[in-house]
């Protein structure tokens, strides 16, 4: 029985990715300006006001653009960059370490992982700050996400959460 315990533990270590293991299959985004409170859009999707940090999965090219009235939109291109934890594969993971890195999309990180859009004239003080939309997608991950931080610090589960009564 002991060995097959082994067999098991040795396996899931070999069969599995150095990146899977470290980073995961999404990375955050950050994204700032000068002047704060811009309209934030990554592939057309808009995201709210600066500053925002999006999850977004590794693997992909984002278009992130930031926009100010009455300037040309800040524009920069996200594109993924193979991660140096692929290369732990080697030494720990091999081949099969790699495939699942590479099929994960744990091999690659977003280049550049912050984006700060800078605008040289300030916003006049009178003036309205726009409102930003933000889609639907994006409000229900930041919900969930903000649910499962609530339940890890609190120690309970989604069925022990108090009902307020």
């Amino acid at each position: 029985m002991r060995h097959w315990q082994a067999l098991i533990g040795i396996a899931s270590v070999l069969l599995t990715g150095c990146a899977s293991i470290v980073h995961g299959p999404n990375q955050d985004l950050t994204v700032t300006s000068q002047p704060e409170t811009l309209c934030v859009t990554i592939n057309g999707e808009p995201y709210g006001a600066t500053p925002v940090v999006a999850s977004l999965p590794r693997g992909k090219n984002y278009v992130v653009q930031v926009r100010k009235d009455n300037y040309h939109p800040y524009e920069i291109t996200v594109v993924p960059m193979v991660n140096g934890m692929v290369w732990g594969n080697l030494l720990f993971g091999g081949l099969i370490g790699m495939a699942v890195d590479a099929s994960s999309n744990a091999a690659y990180e977003h280049s550049p992982s912050r984006v700060h859009a800078y605008f040289a004239v300030p916003i006049q003080e009178d003036s309205p700050r726009p409102v930003c939309p933000e889609s639907v997608l994006v409000l229900e991950a930041r919900r969930k996400a903000a649910e499962k931080a609530l339940f890890v610090k609190s120690g309970l589960t989604a069925y022990e959460q108090p009902m307020g009564h």
